[in-house]
């Protein structure tokens, strides 16, 4: 009777949870449930074994939304292929990239859809919001990336190499089976003589190494949120190239060169230390302990989110009003780092 009851309440669970999930508005609760989900996973690693299926449950590959008098067909895939990604990624750091690349892209779908449901209805010629969601779904930014060129050969240079090495085991195993027997063929003479050959061949090899003129190794680039930087670049040279952006009309990416050449700043005060596995707000919360950056930084960072992450356009004006923030936040870290030599 009890399981019978249980199948019952979960049919009726699944009949209003497929009702809801047409919604606009329970779209947008569950890309948010999803982007906390990933913050959970990002503090506890041992969680990802429960969130990511949970993740996958709340954002199916596809699915149809109900937008006021029409459907619209939402593709998930890209969520689904940074997901994958994760899972077959065994380094930590690029671990983190794709859980702050996901989040970063949740967060950012979640504050669209905020727009798409808050906003009454207007004529489309003066820009209807919700007409716009089709738009923002269908962007790249929500589609799975294909696999480059480089990405497809290097694949192939790796199975190339493990079939190589493959076939020279199984070489090196018959020549040992020929010259001591098939049943001294593990032992510990035909051992040291396969560490002998490798040990010989090592010298050699770097003997002829040691030979060659060694290059110039160049500086490795930075990557902050997600941009590479040159090595030796500078907030100054940051800020002026921020500057060239905004002459040319690209506000967007001078807000965001605006935003890199700051926390370089802040880097070299010592105030900060730079990661490139750190989101924007995870550099906020870093300079929360000195209350005079707290509101430029934190204005910057919200502007940040807004027309990079929300993929919202800016203007002249935006700018102009980030490098008086910038200006502000760059002033007091000078402060801050005189009274921190002077303490």
């Amino acid at each position: 009777m009890k399981q019978g009851t249980f199948s019952l309440l979960l049919i009726l669970l699944l009949a209003i949870t497929s009702v809801a999930e047409s919604t606009l508005l329970n779209y947008e609760h569950r890309v948010k449930r999803a982007a906390e989900q990933i913050e959970r996973i990002k503090a506890d690693r041992d969680y990802d074994e429960e969130g990511i299926p949970y993740i996958r449950r709340l954002l199916p590959k596809t699915e149809d939304i109900q937008v006021e008098d029409r459907k619209v067909t939402v593709d998930n895939e890209w969520l689904w292929t940074l997901l994958d990604a994760y899972t077959k990624e065994q380094g930590q750091q690029e671990r983190v990239k794709l859980l702050n690349e996901a989040g970063g892209r949740l967060n950012a779908l979640d504050e669209h859809l905020k727009q798409a449901e808050a906003k009454p209805s207007v004529a489309p010629e003066v820009g209807d919001e919700r007409e716009r969601l089709r738009e923002i779904l269908t962007r790249s930014e929500y589609q799975p990336k294909e696999e480059t060129f480089i990405g497809r050969y290097v694949k192939k240079a790796l199975a190339m190499i493990r079939d190589a090495i493959a076939k020279v085991w199984a070489a090196l195993g018959k020549l040992l089976r020929l010259v001591f027997g098939a049943g001294t063929a593990g032992g510990v003479i035909p051992n040291l003589i396969v560490v002998g050959v490798i040990a010989i061949a090592l010298i050699i090899a770097i003997r002829m190494i040691s030979r060659i003129k060694p290059r110039k190794r160049r500086a490795k680039k930075r990557i902050v949120l997600g941009e590479e930087v040159e090595a030796d670049a500078t907030p100054r040279d940051l800020a002026e190239s921020a500057l060239a952006a905004a002459r040319a009309g690209d506000f967007r990416s001078a807000i965001r060169k605006l935003y890199v050449s700051l926390l370089y700043e802040l880097s070299e005060r010592r105030l900060i230390e730079l990661d490139e596995s750190l989101t924007n707000h995870e550099y906020l919360a870093l300079v929360s302990r000195h209350r005079s950056l707290v509101p430029p930084m934190s204005h910057l960072t919200d502007r940040f989110d807004y027309v990079w992450y929300g993929m919202f356009p800016s203007s002249q004006e935006d700018f102009s009003d980030c490098l008086a923030r910038y200006h502000e936040a760059m002033q007091n870290a000078q402060t801050l780092s005189e009274q921190k030599a002077s303490a």
